[in-house]
Formats: C-alpha cells, structure tokens, sequence
C-alpha cells in the first residue's frame, strides 16, 4: 500500500469543506438470513473485518469525530449485509493485519491490501476495485495536459519523494528528452492538500498521486481538479481471507456480484471518487 501524507489539513482552504469528508452511510440492515456461519467465520451473525488504523483516505480512515469511515468501509459494511451479518471492524497497524487474520482476531481484510504473489501466497483475495496513479489539473486551467503522454513535457508537476509518481513523472521525462523535447519539470512535496492548492492556483500545471487520493479531493473537499486522462500503472486491491477459507471466500464474492448486479457497488465508488478505478471494468 502507498501511504500518502495527508497532514496539516487544518485551515487550508482546500479543506473548507472537510466536514463532509465522512461516509454519511448509516450500516445497512443484513438482508434476509445469514449466508456464511462457524467456522467460516469466528462469530455467528458478525463479519469481523480487520482494517487499519494508520490508514489514509478515501479508503479506510478516521473522520474528523474519530469514527472509521471510507470506501472500504462502506463497501464492507454492503457486502456483510448482502451476506446477512453485521459488519465489525478490527483496527490495527497496517503492516500487522494478516497477522491479525492468521491470528484469527478477524475474518477478512479490507485495508487497501494490493494483490502481490507473495500475499497470494498466504491469504486468498476477492478483488474489488483497482488502485493506480492519476493526474490532477485544474478544472480552470487543464493545461492541456491528456494524461502520462508527451502532453506533461515542459509542463510543471509536482510529486510526494520516493513514490511511484515520483518514478514515473521520471520516465517520461527522460522520453521527452529522448524526443528532442523539453523536460518534465519535476517538483516535490509531500503534502497533497498544499500541492492540490499549487495545481489550482496555477503555481504547478499537475499534481500526480494515487487515483484514489485524487478521487477523495476531487468528491470530498471541493478542489476545483479533474483529472488528466485514465488512471495508469493499476494493482488490483482485494478482500483477503484465510488461504483455504473457501466457505467465505466464495459468500464474499457472490456478494460482491449481488452488489455489481444492483448498482449499490458502482453508487458507492462514484460517492468516493473511483468510479475510474471499478474492478468491473
């Protein structure tokens, strides 16, 4: 998962809106009786959903009353109704939550776990949507810039240090110089509200970070951004099980399709700005 940092929201004017950053979601009545039971899952009637706290939004974080909001949390909370139980969240650092799972202290992660072999390895995954590097440009003053393309060459961009934005912005300033064309000018700063508040006031002409991030300022806050072209570089993010939980595994996906079916995943994504980012696309 890549962390970006979010911090010194307080009295930017990015932000103003800040309050309806929170899911505003009540958790949805389970629907008709329970579709997975012990030992599937540690307690009869509750999915045990193990989450982080150090985590960022729009995915899973704490809203500005410390209540556990975000698209994942949403999402959990609509996928354990579809399969009849209630949702429980079981926080803890992001580096400790499958061993929280083998522990068995939760049935399933939802914490912005992306899909690599060696996790693959140890749980089983029920993708559910798409992570990826975006680019934002104000919606005022797009700067003609169509996405990561010889669009951005000559063009001002700011990155956070040590990300995969960072890499990427970099290669493709190397293609412009291997074009004859004039080099991406690439700018640092890990802080997305003020690098969000750069791109509308015209100091840099884009700001690259997560899709998701983008997504979240652009719905949640009232940045006047849009983003520049598709999301690209995406890792598919799933709900991980224990390896061989194959009761649960397959409740949860034929949730997850109950859910695609009736539109209530798609309403959701487009609520927190992902609607690029559908695993059903």
């Amino acid at each position: 998962m890549k962390k970006t940092l979010i911090t010194g929201l307080a009295g930017v004017a990015l932000m103003a809106s800040a309050a309806c950053s929170s899911s505003n979601s009540s958790t949805p009545e389970p629907s008709g009786p329970a579709k997975v039971a012990p030992p599937a899952i540690l307690q009869a009637g509750t999915l045990k959903i193990c989450a982080p706290n150090d985590g960022t939004p729009p995915s899973v974080y704490h809203d500005e009353t410390g209540e556990l909001v975000g698209s994942e949390v949403d999402l959990g909370k609509a996928l354990a109704a579809e399969m009849g139980l209630k949702p429980q969240f079981v926080e803890s650092a992001f580096a400790a939550v499958i061993p929280t799972l083998q522990a068995k202290q939760c049935d399933v992660i939802m914490a912005q776990l992306y899909i690599k072999p060696e996790r693959e390895a140890v749980v089983d995954f029920v993708p559910y949507v798409y992570s990826g590097t975006a680019i934002a440009v104000s919606k005022d003053k797009p700067a003609a810039i169509t996405g990561m393309d010889d669009s951005l060459c000559g063009k001002k961009v700011m990155v956070a240090v040590g990300t995969t934005a960072e890499a990427l912005s970099q290669e493709q300033s190397d293609k412009c110089a291997a074009a004859g064309k004039p080099t991406v000018d690439i700018n640092r700063n890990n802080h997305a509200d003020v690098s969000l508040q750069q791109v509308q006031n015209g100091q840099v002409d884009a700001y690259l970070d997560t899709a998701e991030t983008l997504g979240y300022y652009a719905t949640k806050t009232g940045a006047k951004i849009q983003m520049a072209g598709q999301p690209f570089g995406t890792i598919k993010i799933g709900a991980a099980t224990l390896k061989g939980n194959k009761a649960l595994h397959d409740a949860i996906a034929t949730a997850l399709s109950a859910l695609e079916a009736d539109g209530t995943y798609g309403k959701l994504l487009d609520q927190w700005g992902q609607a690029d980012l559908s695993i059903q696309k």
